[in-house]
């Protein structure tokens, strides 16, 4: 016989609005396949729409049939099976799946037919479900357990450099102590396309930089997870993430690894620019095409007296933007080449020249692409955070766009059927003050 719990289920899942369930009176005990009608009654109609064919009293010391797993079946799903087939047999006859008949308005006329997830599936992967969250809920609390071990009894002196860093680090690990394993979802200090399983990986990997930061002064990349895990692989724990875990690093401490004590990665992070910057060390005029580093970035306090800050996606941009004879000074304007997706030293400068600058306002410039529309958003959000100002995002058309919810509507359309770089839409000196003076 059918189970309340199953006939639950079949009521959320499988049928729709105003359908119910018709059990048959006379089943027969000794046959373990039932046939339910659907039916749709009003006050003047009683109509059969369906039928559904399961198997009941299956027994649950049954073995799960593994190879199920790859179909995909979720409550809502519908799949084509061959009914014939060995395994749908005896998917079916395991009561994993159930076969689900769809009728025509004669009630008898088979209209549609295949197979949904049965109710002894659904419960396996709920189970499963479970195991998963308290294996996540107990992998949370393990690195809570171990993130107490920040501060050994030795600690080396550090730059004031790196003791900012870090300490920017450990005031968002406190904020994650307190949550939970669904507020971990969410949290806001990770990238919104990070599983969960990824963060809990850079958890670890952000517990064991630090340990071994207040351990050693200087170390590589391989030490790190050598001295956290202490077995056998243990240093190549983390090299499936090295690159999203470094920047992701950097965006928390708010400057480059090569001065929170991590040697040997032989990159420095350029910013092209050309314009007007001022910094304790240094200082840049109109003319040429600069670059400055991450280093650098971290240990300046850079300024500008430029009103236009002009952010572009590409270096031919930059380029030939900068070679135009005195634009940039005579429309008072500082412009920086992203150069692809911003790092965390483009975003601390950006912040830097907001903050201490004269900026009024910013234009926004990149490929018409899913990947100039990605790296559209990043700049706006940095930019957002730091200026109250005007924004502008400039059309494939030469037109200028004074919202993001303007800008983002219309990259949504355009990305239908084109894509365009910056350079397609180049223009000249006539098109670039117009952007500027909008």
């Amino acid at each position: 016989m059918i189970s309340l719990e199953e006939m639950n289920y079949i009521n959320k899942y499988l049928l729709k609005s105003g359908e119910r369930l018709d059990l048959p009176n006379n089943i027969i005990s000794s046959n373990p396949i039932i046939e339910i009608k659907i039916i749709k009654q009003t006050e003047r109609t009683y109509r059969v729409v369906g039928l559904l064919t399961l198997m009941a009293n299956v027994v649950e010391e049954s073995p799960f049939a593994e190879d199920l797993i790859d179909l995909g079946f979720t409550p809502k799903k519908k799949i084509q099976l061959n009914e014939h087939d060995s395994n749908t047999i005896k998917w079916f006859n395991l009561g994993f799946i159930m076969k689900e008949i769809r009728l025509k308005r004669d009630g008898k006329t088979v209209d549609t037919q295949h197979f949904r997830m049965g109710y002894r599936l659904y419960t396996y992967q709920q189970n499963r479900l479970r195991a998963q969250e308290e294996k996540l809920e107990q992998n949370f609390s393990s690195w809570k357990t171990k993130a107490k071990s920040f501060f050994p009894s030795t600690i080396i002196e550090m730059t004031n450099q790196r003791d900012r860093g870090v300490a920017a680090c450990l005031s968002i690990i406190n904020e994650i102590y307190d949550m939970d394993v669904d507020q971990l979802k969410e949290c806001q200090a990770f990238p919104s396309g990070w599983s969960l399983s990824k963060r809990f990986k850079f958890l670890h990997f952000i517990a064991a930089f630090i340990q071994l930061g207040h351990q050693k002064y200087d170390f590589d990349w391989k030490e790190i997870g050598a001295s956290y895990y202490q077995e056998i692989g243990g240093s190549k724990e983390f090299d499936r993430y090295k690159d999203d875990f470094i920047n992701q690093l950097e965006e928390w401490a708010q400057c480059p690894v090569a001065l929170l004590g991590l040697t040997s990665l032989g990159k420095i992070t350029p910013l092209y620019f050309s314009g007007q910057i001022t910094g304790r060390y240094s200082a840049y005029r109109y003319g040429p095409v600069h670059s400055l580093t991450d280093l650098s970035i971290s240990e300046e306090k850079y300024k500008t007296d430029s009103t236009t800050l002009w952010l572009v996606e590409n270096r031919a941009i930059l380029t030939r933007i900068a070679a135009e004879k005195d634009f940039l000074e005579e429309t008072n304007t500082l412009i920086l080449c992203i150069d692809g997706h911003l790092r965390s030293s483009h975003k601390h400068c950006i912040k830097q020249l907001l903050t201490n600058g004269n900026i009024l306002q910013v234009l926004l410039w990149s490929d018409y692409d899913p990947d100039g529309f990605h790296i559209a958003k990043e700049m706006y959000l940095t930019v957002k955070e730091n200026h109250h100002g005007s924004i502008k995002w400039i059309q494939h058309s030469k037109q200028v766009l004074d919202t993001w919810q303007e800008y983002e509507v219309y990259m949504q359309d355009l990305l239908k059927d084109q894509r365009i770089e910056q350079e397609q839409v180049l223009g000249g000196v006539e098109d670039w003050r117009k952007w500027i003076n909008h």
